[in-house]
């Protein structure tokens, strides 16, 4: 029993005196750069994505074309010493689409322990948290995080989050949240879990459930799981049952490692959906998806009048599977990335990527694309 009691003394001296100024999720909610401050608190600021695409289908131009992709805005505000609100709002297809991205409320009970309300970014996988295109290598974001994760994710819901650290360099971090959920959409055309994704009033009156656990042994490098579970149909009026309940589940694994100017980073996922029996064999049961990335910075403070400029390179494979029960109906494709930073927070990207696909038949083709980004935080 003292042994025990000890231990647990230890713990918690231990975690008093780690180093807790890292943000919870590099790059993510709480790590952008803020650049108009209103006051003691509210801070505000923003990004642009904009492309120019270049793109062959089996031997004929599908895309050529200049993309305002997207600009975001963003605010933060620190009501008081526990109290945070944090907010986004996206604008696409040049102001045709535009959504709430994020919008919480943040109330830390203890640092092990924050409650967590409002619109969240879902914490499926860490590109959904971490998805800003000036924090990205590569223009495209990968596949298997919009074709299988249908980033950017985002949803009303509440729970709690918060941090634990074992040792002086390690730290445990957990999300876990009931919300909405994905509705019905996923089975629009074929299976396909990005079309469910814009259920803002529960459409059957039954939360889902979402949650992260991330474990990083030394700051340079992390490793999480997470998992999105729920009913996505309807299966009640009235209290009165009208269908049976079918459930989607995700479940994805992520991974960071850093070591001086070189990143890699990945992410696998796998979706399971309870199908309608009329439907079985014509939709998919089952999915899974990957992306390994590597990336390297180099040529710091090239030019001396933008000392804190740099290049980037970065190449990515990218493989998405839409039914794992038949031969066929994949997606792979390979990046090749070149970037210049004149400053961290801008970047211009020059990127090719070659695709190979195979349709429900099983039959082949072949893409390829030349993409010029511009991306930059303001």
């Amino acid at each position: 029993m003292k042994i025990a009691t000890a231990a647990l003394l230890l713990l918690v001296a231990t975690a008093a005196s780690a180093d807790d100024e890292r943000p919870f999720v590099p790059g993510g909610i709480y790590d952008k750069p803020f650049i108009l401050q209103v006051g003691e608190g509210a801070k505000f600021g923003g990004y642009a994505d904009a492309q120019y695409r270049y793109e062959r289908a089996d031997g004929f131009v599908s895309e050529q074309s200049f993309i305002l992709e997207r600009i975001n805005l963003f605010a933060f505000a620190a009501l008081s010493e526990r109290v945070r609100l944090a907010a986004e709002l996206e604008f696409e297809d040049g102001g045709e689409e535009v959504k709430i991205e994020l919008a919480i409320v943040d109330f830390e009970i203890h640092q092990r322990l924050t409650f967590r309300a409002g619109i969240l970014l879902s914490p499926l996988g860490r590109f959904n948290l971490t998805h800003d295109s000036p924090a990205q290598y590569l223009v495209d974001r990968p596949l298997v995080s919009t074709r299988l994760i249908p980033t950017t994710f985002s949803e009303p819901g509440m729970g709690f989050l918060g941090a634990f650290y074992p040792t002086t360099n390690s730290r445990v971090t957990y999300e876990a949240y009931l919300v909405n959920g994905l509705d019905d959409g996923i089975l629009s055309d074929r299976t396909f879990i990005p079309g469910g994704k814009s259920n803002f009033e529960d459409n059957n009156n039954h939360p889902s459930f979402v949650g992260r656990l991330e474990v990083s042994p030394f700051p340079s490098g992390e490793i999480a799981v997470s998992a999105h579970t729920g009913p996505y149909n309807e299966w009640e009026e009235e209290g009165v049952k009208i269908d049976e309940r079918r459930d989607v589940t995700i479940v994805t694994i992520d991974g960071e490692y850093r070591f001086r100017s070189l990143a890699f980073l990945g992410e696998y996922a796998r979706d399971f959906v309870d199908i309608p029996e009329g439907f079985v064999g014509l939709f998919a049961e089952k999915q899974q998806g990957i992306y390994l990335e590597g990336r390297v910075d180099f040529l710091r403070g090239l030019f001396k009048e933008m000392p804190n400029s740099f290049f980037a390179g970065a190449v990515r494979y990218d493989y998405v599977d839409f039914d794992t029960d038949r031969e066929g109906d994949d997606h792979t494709r390979l990046t090749l990335g070149l970037g210049f930073r004149p400053v961290p927070a801008t970047v211009f990207k020059l990127d090719y990527h070659y695709n190979w696909l195979n349709d429900r038949f099983n039959i082949a083709g072949r893409e390829a694309g030349v993409v010029f980004g511009v991306a930059t935080y303001f």
